[in-house]
């Protein structure tokens, strides 16, 4: 099924490449502007390290001995591990299993990287709905439609999360807790994330809080690397506001590399509504940034590598468990 997966995403990339094979031939020759390139692998970087301060947060209300110290070895290790190395045990697993070793119960663990995955797609949904509140005016109707989906996306997001802080499912269908298998897993895990987290909403809006700030510098990042390739771009960072947070949100699509090749895909048809250059190549380009945090967590990896084999069993029958 890996290889599958990896085989799907390298062949969406060669389309990518295929179509756009005369930009790319045209952009070997042109000028480009690299002293854009420090400040947009600056911007991802805080932005990557922002989203462990976020998670250390949320595991602190669990467990208070949890340091920062080990937030950020799990965080660079866990990014490599979901960015880079396709059918290896996922960033989320390791962290699941460290916590285990802290002798935290399975089901908080989860709750945790749960809830930090949902603030997190909120934060993004929550960027390009205010962005385009302030673009509707000026916007044509395909980026409308796209911005409707966007304000559409946050309170389907909004709703799910009040459902699970006020366990509106099992309020409503008490037999609900009877259900074995895998639906009576994922209701045990979100009721144990309600109960966890319902009465640290502070702790739940600031971790809300830094993830829209994560993405508008994933946003940044994306627009310096844009003006990178094409100094003469026209497309403004308000046009990449609205739109760039969708084209990032495939990349939760769970496919080998971040979905390779699909988030190139979604780009060039996204971006081209407001006159971007070329948005497979922007995605292409800002994919460059992301291997550079994956640089640095790979350094760490190696640094640490006895502790990340240490956790190698435990990761495995916690991917196994699942």
């Amino acid at each position: 099924m890996n290889s599958a997966l990896v085989a799907l995403a390298f062949v969406l990339l060669g389309l990518v490449l295929y179509r756009n094979r005369d930009a790319i031939a045209e952009l070997s020759h042109r000028p480009l502007h690299p002293r854009l390139l420090a400040p947009a692998v600056a911007c991802y970087l805080v932005a990557l390290m922002s989203t462990f301060i976020r998670w250390y947060w949320l595991v602190k209300v669990i467990e208070p001995r949890f340091t920062l110290g080990a937030t950020f070895l799990l965080g660079f290790i866990g990014n490599v591990f979901n960015l880079v190395i396709p059918g290896a045990v996922g960033g989320d697993v390791v962290k699941g299993a460290y916590l285990a070793r802290m002798h935290i119960k399975r089901t908080q663990a989860i709750a945790s990287m749960v809830i930090d995955r949902i603030v997190g797609l909120l934060g993004l949904f929550l960027l390009a709905s205010v962005a385009g509140v302030f673009a509707w005016p000026t916007a044509s109707g395909p980026v409308r439609k796209l911005i409707i989906l966007a304000w559409i996306l946050l309170a389907a997001g909004l709703l799910a999360l009040a459902a699970i802080f006020t366990q509106a499912v099992t309020r409503l269908f008490p037999r609900s807790k009877e259900l074995g298998g895998k639906a009576g897993l994922i209701l045990s895990e979100l009721s144990v994330m309600s109960a966890t987290y319902r009465g640290r909403l502070d702790v739940v809006l600031g971790a809300g809080a830094i993830s829209t700030l994560n993405h508008v510098l994933n946003v940044v990042s994306f627009y310096l690397v844009g003006k990178t390739l094409y100094p003469e771009m026209e497309t403004t960072l308000a046009q990449h506001f609205s739109l760039v947070p969708l084209v990032l949100f495939t990349m939760a699509v769970p496919l080998p590399f971040g979905a390779l090749g699909l988030s190139e895909g979604v780009g060039q048809e996204v971006l081209k509504l407001v006159g971007h250059p070329n948005g497979a190549l922007a995605m292409i380009g800002f994919r460059l940034v992301l291997y550079c945090g994956a640089l640095v967590g790979a350094v760490v990896y190696l640094v640490r590598l006895k502790d990340v084999r240490e956790l190698s069993s435990p990761a495995s029958q916690l991917e196994a468990a699942d």
